[in-house]
């Protein structure tokens, strides 16, 4: 079994962003900025999404210019490597 995890992911994005444009952005800027819930944008970066908004998800991608799999990823569980 795995798990889809975002923890950390848009703080990541954040600074390659900055470090891309010299321009730093907060969480609540890129909410704005993408037009998506602040909420949303907080509880993704802390690995706390439990339903996804999936054209709010592609917005962060377009405003970020990344794709989907620099945001969600997909992590084995720590249950000694069982998968079922």
């Amino acid at each position: 079994m795995r798990n889809l995890t975002s923890s950390g992911r848009i703080t990541i994005l954040l600074g390659r962003q900055q470090a891309n444009t010299g321009e730093r952005w907060s969480l609540r800027r890129l909410a704005a900025v993408a037009g998506v819930p602040k909420d949303f944008v907080y509880r993704l970066d802390a690995g706390q999404a439990r339903h996804v908004d999936l054209e709010a998800l592609a917005r962060l991608c377009d405003t970020l210019r990344c794709s989907l799999d620099e945001i969600l990823v997909w992590e084995p569980t720590r249950n000694g490597g069982n998968d079922h």
